[in-house]
């Protein structure tokens, strides 16, 4: 990997780690600690990707936790951020869990923005064998933008422009090609291939992966931008049109 890559995927995944109000972690930040204690549990970051979630629940718990992912080049960030900080209870590792499975049985899984990135197909394989690594009392904590979010093309860093996916294909095609750029992956290495491998996920589609696994979903939570509302804080906006506005999904997973 470049050198000039690897300070971007540091820079990213640092400020994943180290900044509580990061825009896209703000909420999961926030939602994590009121549904779960770590303390002393065995954890996997599934898809972990540059690490930076991984090192924050590391320092924040005292827990065990294993970053897996499928990329080598997020790994090696990931393991470099890891060096730099000094935290010693988090392991990385490249790992193909369908083709690998993984060993031994885990309190908790995480999956912080990873189900948009995977076919559906590949992810009834991947969820199968996410349930059986857990504990009895275990959990997997899912989070995602849904494909009607105004954020959930993954452009907006770059194209400032909310909902930008439901613009004809031809001008959202405009719009990459003026802003693509190398990205840290090996897998996905473009602009463009970040957000041509997007499935386009629903909680729809998410409920027909987990119906084909031993898994039942124990907690939802819909957040959109009125939930900054006080009065609204709580509540989950899911109706049309207002579903439009969930910025994100958060899911808890139990086995039945």
């Amino acid at each position: 990997m470049e050198n000039t890559l690897l300070l971007q995927g540091m820079g990213y995944a640092e400020d994943n780690y180290l900044n509580d109000d990061a825009s896209h972690l703000i909420v999961d930040k926030q939602l994590i600690p009121t549904l779960m204690d770590l303390n002393g549990k065995r954890i996997i970051d599934f898809g972990c990707g540059m690490g930076g979630m991984t090192l924050w629940y590391a320092s924040k718990w005292d827990c065990e936790i294993y970053g897996v992912d499928i990329d080598s080049h997020h790994i090696n960030v990931a393991k470099e951020l890891k060096r730099k900080h000094g935290v010693q209870n988090v392991q990385f590792e490249k790992r193909n869990i369908v083709d690998d499975p993984l060993e031994g049985k885990f309190d908790y899984i995480f999956l912080n923005d990873v189900v948009e990135h995977i076919r559906e197909d590949y992810l009834v394989n991947i969820f199968q064998q996410l349930s059986k690594a857990l504990t009895p009392d275990g959990g997997i904590f899912v989070s995602y933008p849904p494909w009607k979010s105004p954020y959930a093309s993954h452009l907006n860093h770059v194209i400032k422009i909310p909902w930008v996916q439901f613009l004809p294909t031809s001008t959202v095609d405009g719009l990459i090609d003026k802003n693509d750029h190398p990205i840290v992956g090996d897998l996905e290495s473009t602009l463009r291939e970040s957000y041509e491998g997007l499935n386009h996920m629903t909680h729809k589609k998410l409920m027909g992966v987990i119906e084909q696994t031993t898994l039942t979903e124990d907690y939802r939570k819909s957040h959109t931008i009125l939930n900054r509302v006080t009065p609204f804080k709580k509540t989950n906006f899911r109706v049309f049109p207002l579903n439009y506005l969930i910025t994100k999904e958060f899911i808890l997973l139990k086995n039945k």
